[in-house]
């Protein structure tokens, strides 16, 4: 058996997820700091306080990433007041050992910038000029207007040393706040482009739709017309070339709307086999028009957790149609399973498969399935229609979702598309 996996988070849930595991990081760096030993009061007390809140903060993402502006708000507010305090005391030690303080500490300015421009969508100006102003603030106390030949020669030094560091870094913030300006605007650039073409695909929907349903009643009254067997079978050919014109418009409006990064879900409790057995009892008469049996099995009826997944059912409902529909089309004989349960490895997460004993996709061909407009032709499956587009949509949807789509399959033995799904999306 052969197996193809494909996986890709969505942009926002990457994001959360790189903070959160960066937000761990400063809190273990800050534990094993503490742990090694510090050389002032400010630390010794700052420095545990610094791992505690980082995490905290990395708990209230993993349990709230949806509030990350508001989350790394909070967090980088008492960062300040901590990194100024720091400054503050070396400032007043106007030694070697001050020196080096202010040295060493100016290390962790860019990255407080950096992280605040990258982790959070608003107010990360406003926080940074606070900060700015208050290490300013610390230099005017500390130093005033006096010209640093005046002072003695290591405040001198310790002063130069804070100086540079308040010239450097307006630089710094400005040149992320364009960065950050420049991102939003390509990105709005990016909406205004994808609204644009659902509003053309739209308009090209429903004047394309209108006539179709034209065309699909008057078929209906000419197969009541229709005496003859040849002249049923011309009916039936009108209205099966009718129904896969509507299928394929369908197809391209869904997958061009995921291309969509405004693109949302909407979550609510699912009770996933539930749904399953019902997309299956839809789909029964077409199987049954085929000669084949479709069936839904949860092997888990204990597990509670999959009969409230908090998750899209109306994108889990088109993953399985369309996966179904594909197992349709390229069965010939014997059965579909669609099995529903949790995943082997991680309770967290429900595993949904689709099992047909159709005629298998050889390896070669198993990753370019999930492509745009690909299509199998095979003489075993006959002459199957489609636009190439369902399996492109159920990898974008998975996707959306926080999940990934594998795939298992050999030639002559059928094939099994497996999707893993987050019990939390």
């Amino acid at each position: 058996m052969f197996d193809a996996r494909l996986s890709s988070p969505q942009p926002a849930r990457e994001e959360t997820r790189i903070v959160f595991w960066l937000c761990t990081l400063v809190c273990v760096g800050a534990a094993y700091i503490s742990y090694a030993g510090l050389t002032n009061t400010w630390d010794r007390i700052g420095v545990p306080i610094m791992s505690a809140l980082y995490g905290l903060t990395a708990l209230c993402l993993w349990l709230f990433p949806a509030r990350m502006n508001t989350i790394i708000f909070a967090a980088l507010v008492p960062t300040s007041l901590y990194i100024q305090g720091g400054v503050y005391v070396a400032a007043q030690d106007n030694t070697v050992t001050g020196l080096f303080k202010l040295a060493s500490g100016s290390q962790f300015m860019p990255v407080f910038y950096i992280g605040a421009f990258v982790a959070l969508r608003r107010g990360a100006p406003m926080i940074c000029w606070l900060h700015y102003a208050g290490l300013l603030g610390t230099y005017l106390i500390h130093y005033g207007l006096t010209l640093q030949n005046s002072l003695s020669s290591q405040t001198a030094m310790n002063a130069h040393v804070l100086l540079v560091l308040l010239v450097a870094q307006p630089a710094c913030i400005v040149a992320l706040h364009y960065i950050t300006a420049l991102k939003g605007r390509l990105r709005a650039t990016e909406l205004a482009s994808h609204q644009s073409k659902e509003r053309f695909l739209a308009m090209l929907s429903h004047e394309i739709r209108s006539p179709l349903q034209a065309m699909l009643g008057s078929i209906d009254l000419l197969a009541l017309k229709a005496q003859t067997p040849p002249e049923r079978r011309a009916v039936d050919r009108i209205r099966t070339a009718a129904s896969q014109l509507d299928t394929h418009l369908r197809d391209v409006t869904e997958y061009t709307r995921l291309e969509n990064p405004a693109w949302q879900l909407q979550t609510a409790s699912v009770d996933l086999p539930a749904l399953a057995q019902e997309v299956c009892d839809t789909y029964l008469p077409q199987a049954q028009s085929k000669r084949l049996d479709i069936v839904c099995e949860w092997p888990q009826p204990d597990a509670l957790a999959l009969h409230d997944v908090w998750t899209d059912g109306g994108r889990i409902r088109q993953i399985l149609s369309n996966l179904i529909t594909n197992a349709l089309k390229y069965t010939v004989n014997g059965r579909i399973t669609v099995r529903v349960g949790l995943d082997d490895t991680d309770d967290a997460t429900a595993r949904i498969e689709v099992i047909d004993t159709g005629i298998g996709i050889p390896p070669q061909d198993q990753q370019r399935i999930f492509e745009p407009y690909v299509r199998l032709d095979d003489q075993r499956a006959g002459n199957v229609e489609g636009s190439g587009l369902g399996l492109a949509v159920v990898k974008r949807l998975v996707e959306r979702l926080g999940g990934e789509v594998s795939l298992r399959s050999e030639v002559g033995q059928g094939s099994c598309f497996s999707v893993s799904l987050p019990l939390h999306a």
